[in-house]
């Protein structure tokens, strides 16, 4: 059964763009949007365990030049 979350990630000014690019691209992000606030960008994501959700947040997002921080929120069918 696949699990979805939403994970609000901060960039360092004038990064934002290019993350979403970046992030729209693969399979498993059903949705990045930019947003205004303390964070910069929001992403939905959809994968087949929790345990996957965090290695997407440290393999895929927190490598990117640019990530500040993230906040995972799983969404709770």
């Amino acid at each position: 059964m696949a699990v979805q979350a939403y994970i609000l990630i901060q960039v360092q000014a004038g990064k934002a763009q290019g993350i979403k690019k970046e992030l729209s691209q693969l399979p498993y992000f059903l949705r990045v949007d930019r947003i205004m606030g303390p964070f910069d960008i929001i992403a939905l994501v959809e994968v087949e365990s929790n345990r996957e959700i965090g290695e997407v947040v440290l393999k895929e997002i927190h490598s990117m030049n640019g990530v500040k921080r993230t906040l995972t929120c799983p969404v709770i069918p």
